[in-house]
């Protein structure tokens, strides 16, 4: 039987991860390029199934302060059932997808490649804690060596895993939480110019203590006491692509699913008008684009 796919919104264990000093060596653990390579393959067939597999919304959606329009799209992706639990049933995860294509250039409303890149592409965890309200920590509790090219021609792949904090308000009657995912990047192979950020849910708790002594230590001090452990899955592609009027334009796809986990019902996390994800992820264009002009003045 296959293993199941590595995008998906439940999470995996530790043990899929490349051998690390941190993590218990095991010699069931995939080689560093294998595994990048397999993370990014299937995260190229994802993006490239997006205008087939999921189901445009009506209207556009408006993110100011970007001069864009947010193209919104759900989808449902099945999942296998779990080989190693035979009573659990198949499942569906909730996806949602925005496309956004912008000007490039360094002006209010818009931003150029260039900055696209330094925003999405680098430091992408810590930057989004800089746009994001909800995002209060960002902690990197493994990361791997770099590796400048990898087979398929995917070049300056980046890989860690993180632990990240979202807070929201009313404190005393929203948890925070907190998410461990295994974030990959890399920039596309071919003359194309784009890069895909990959992120994957991780959980500590299928593994036995002893076997993750510091890792679990550094996942305690992270995240406050009261958080509640959340997951969610992503993969975003950049795009640097000529229009039709020959001048370059940005296009940014981002798909996502995501469970927050305690007393929220799934369709409230689920709706538009409640503020739940759907509007959420149209925030973040907006969110992005005024942040990068803060920062260009």
């Amino acid at each position: 039987m296959s293993p199941p796919p590595y995008i998906r919104l439940q999470p995996h264990p530790f043990s899929i991860l490349p051998d690390h000093p941190s993590l218990t060596h095991s010699p069931a653990r995939p080689p560093l390029h294998d595994f990048l390579h397999d993370i990014l393959t299937e995260a190229q067939s994802f993006v490239t199934a997006i205008p087939t597999t999921f189901k445009p919304a009506r209207r556009l959606r408006p993110s100011p302060p970007a001069t864009a329009f947010v193209h919104l799209s759900t989808c449902l992706v099945s999942q296998a059932a779990s080989s190693t639990d035979p009573k659990k049933k198949p499942s569906s995860d909730f996806w949602i997808c925005r496309t956004s294509i912008h000007e490039d250039a360094a002006r209010d409303g818009t931003a150029s490649w260039a900055e696209f890149r330094a925003g999405l592409r680098e430091n992408h965890s810590v930057n989004e804690m800089e746009y994001t309200p909800s995002v209060t920590a960002v902690k990197t509790l493994l990361q791997w060596p770099s590796q400048s090219v990898i087979e398929g021609g995917w070049q300056q792949v980046e890989v860690h895993v993180n632990i990240i904090i979202h807070t929201f308000h009313p404190k005393r009657l929203i948890a925070p939480r907190s998410f461990i995912v295994l974030v990959v990047s890399a920039d596309r192979p071919g003359d194309q110019s784009g890069f895909v950020t990959v992120q994957i849910p991780l959980s500590p708790s299928a593994e036995p203590a002893e076997t993750l002594p510091d890792l679990l230590h550094a996942v305690r001090a992270a995240q406050p006491t009261n958080a509640t452990l959340a997951t969610y899955a992503s993969v975003e592609e950049v795009l640097l692509t000529p229009s039709e009027m020959d001048a370059d334009v940005v296009t940014w796809t981002m798909a996502t699913t995501s469970d927050a986990g305690g007393a929220i019902p799934s369709w409230v996390q689920r709706s538009w008008s409640l503020g739940g994800a759907p509007k959420a992820v149209v925030a973040d264009v907006g969110l992005f684009i005024g942040w990068i002009a803060r920062k260009r003045s």
